[in-house]
């Protein structure tokens, strides 16, 4: 076995942590990740650095948060900002590259407006085949979820779509990851293929028998889907009003996750033959997997559904799982606690490639290999800066205790994860809480500092107020 591995890197798209089996959801099938699970290492503590689509994206590129690529808003939105990564930035892609790697991209890019994978590193780029996957033209939807897109009241959530399974568009985008394995399979060099599937991402426009393999009934309420914060800010009031069932039932919104779920299970069997097809091509050995989401999704969590401006685990705690035979050891895993992002130096560590840069990530490789760095931090530093209607600036701190999220525009707020898994108490004004508010703040200000974070001066102030 060489040094440097192949690499295949696995992205969906709003997929929540609990979603995988190996994650302890005993409803929701996935075969892909449980496989991967017990060849590899399972990471039970990963959060995002943004829980915004592009942006997490293009953190997952470069290494840097959203304030250092400026790019924090989605590149589709119809509210102008920043369509492309600044020309200077380098990626991963770039580095893996000109180190000698064979750069394929495949399925969902969303990190850009005009420019595509090919501009960034990539040598080949196939989006793979399919009808449009948001409102697919001419298809026919039956069966349509009773909850509609709180915006648009036109468009329903889930619905089951009248077309053959081998034309959705999930297969053709491993049909497309397949054929460029083939092709690496056969060369000399080195190769680095990231696969990103559109789904679980609403809407949930399912064939059979995806559609309709999960009961809605079977499916029980989180145990913090009643909780509604006693005095909620803009960004939650705002993402209630948008994503707004008929009636604030479970049924309502067990009828999503059960689509969901179906839409989980649909892309789990997909990441079942790229596995197989590893296998068939003799490429498994030699091969390091990883795979995770940009961000994950509410799915009914607060009461809420989608992402937006809101700092909670549903949106921020996201699954990472890596398989690397030999290396990594079957069936491990970790509980440190890593940032998404750290995922881009990892692929340049595991590749031989010192970064170009300074990056604001860490590699992730130390602990894939069984080690633990002695200076391993024991937090996450996550950010929101969107401003699409509704959204605001977050700066969140988390430990595996406690959340600090610090709203520069509203309300902030402090949990206590031990006591309060499901975020439903806030604790920012407690005075029991004194003392872990001002340290979890210090905590935040260091990585703000560190991270050369425009808004740190804003931060001091809002952080200020809580002396007088």
């Amino acid at each position: 076995m060489t040094s440097h591995p192949n690499i295949l890197f696995i992205l969906t798209d709003q997929q929540r942590f609990d979603s995988l089996g190996a994650n302890d959801n005993a409803i929701c099938q996935t075969p892909g990740t449980d496989r991967l699970a017990r060849e590899g290492m399972n990471f039970t503590h990963v959060f995002t650095p943004t829980s915004l689509c592009s942006p997490a994206r293009a953190s997952l590129l470069t290494g840097l948060y959203s304030h250092n690529h400026t790019m924090t808003n989605l590149t589709n939105t119809r509210i102008q900002g920043v369509e492309e990564l600044p020309d200077h930035l380098s990626t991963y892609a770039m580095l893996l590259g000109d180190a000698g790697y064979r750069m394929g991209y495949a399925g969902k890019w969303h990190t850009g407006k005009t420019k595509s994978p090919l501009d960034w590193g990539f040598d080949d780029y196939r989006p793979g085949v399919g009808w449009h996957e948001w409102f697919p033209t001419g298809t026919r939807l039956e069966n349509e979820s009773a909850i509609r897109l709180g915006y648009d009241q036109g468009k329903p959530m889930a619905a089951r779509v009248a077309r053959p399974l081998a034309e959705y568009p999930e297969l053709g985008r491993t049909d497309a990851a397949i054929a460029m394995l083939e092709e690496y399979a056969g060369g000399d060099a080195a190769f680095c293929l990231q696969l990103n599937y559109f789904g679980p991402h609403y809407p949930h426009y399912l064939p059979e028998p995806y559609h309709s393999m999960y009961d809605p009934v079977q499916i029980p309420p989180w145990d913090n889907f009643e909780a509604r914060p006693s005095t909620p800010h803009h960004g939650y009031r705002w993402l209630r009003d948008r994503w707004c069932a008929p009636a604030d039932e479970w049924s309502h919104y067990a009828e999503i996750m059960a689509a969901y779920y179906g839409q989980v299970t649909l892309v789990e069997h997909e990441i079942a033959r790229l596995l197989e097809a590893l296998d068939r091509l003799e490429l498994s050995q030699s091969t390091l997997v990883i795979f995770a989401s940009d961000h994950g999704e509410m799915g009914g969590g607060n009461g809420l559904l989608q992402k937006g401006a809101v700092a909670y685990d549903e949106l921020y705690r996201v699954p990472l799982v890596a398989r690397w035979p030999g290396r990594i050891g079957a069936g491990s895993t970790c509980d440190q606690m890593v940032n998404l992002f750290d995922l881009m130096p990892t692929l340049l560590e595991a590749g031989g490639v010192q970064p170009a840069a300074v990056l604001d990530a860490r590699s992730a490789l130390p602990l894939m290999l069984g080690e633990t760095p002695v200076d391993w931090p024991d937090e996450v530093f996550c950010e929101y800066l969107a401003y699409q209607a509704g959204d605001m600036e977050l700066k969140i701190l988390r430990t595996k205790t406690h959340k600090l999220a610090v709203n520069l525009s509203d309300a902030d707020e402090l949990f206590d994860l031990a006591a309060d898994p499901g975020e439903t108490t806030n604790r920012i004004d407690d005075p029991a809480y004194r003392q872990v508010r001002d340290e979890l703040g210090t905590r935040l200000e260091a990585q703000m500092a560190r991270t050369h974070d425009p808004l740190l001066s804003t931060f001091r102030e809002r952080m200020s107020s809580y002396l007088v």
